[in-house]
């Protein structure tokens, strides 16, 4: 009778422990700034809008709302911009951008869903018919890498 007191205990414990260990081991995850040079801009009206993606999941998701990993925009001068994400832990990462060049806040489409707007992505990769796959896309961010040029 004694025993399941001390087995839920010993559960309860070794989930605290588990927890714990977890956040330890998070806060000391290394860290370091992604800088975005966006260059290929035909003015400099508008904005860049861009998204930084850690998974294919959020990556590849094509229903609204996109929920990527960081996001951010931009003033273009000189037809070219630069983004700094900020404190992002190193690992595998996919960057997608645009110019907003009305400032809608949303990538501005034809009546056959083809973009009207200049958009690039991490690699400079290129889609057919679409975007580029997330393994197109991707880039390991570390203490090495930690800046990336994207040409719209």
């Amino acid at each position: 009778m004694k025993r399941k007191p001390i087995l839920v205990l010993m559960v309860l414990v070794l989930g605290i422990v588990t927890l714990h260990s977890q956040t330890v081991s998070d806060d000391t995850k290394e860290t370091g700034n992604l800088t975005v040079s966006v260059s290929g801009f035909e003015n400099d009206r508008g904005q860049l809008r861009i998204a930084l993606f850690n998974s294919e999941e959020n990556y590849s998701n094509k229903e609204e709302p996109i929920i990527p990993f960081n996001r951010g925009f931009a003033s273009i001068k000189d037809n070219k911009t630069i983004w700094v994400f900020e404190n992002i832990p190193f690992g595998e990462y996919a960057v997608k951008c645009y110019h907003d060049e009305n400032g809608n806040e949303k990538m501005d489409r034809n009546f056959l869903g083809i973009p009207k707007e200049k958009y690039g992505f991490s690699n400079n990769a290129k889609g057919n018919s679409g975007p580029p796959d997330y393994e197109e896309a991707i880039f390991i961010f570390n203490s090495e890498i930690k800046n990336i040029e994207i040409t719209i």
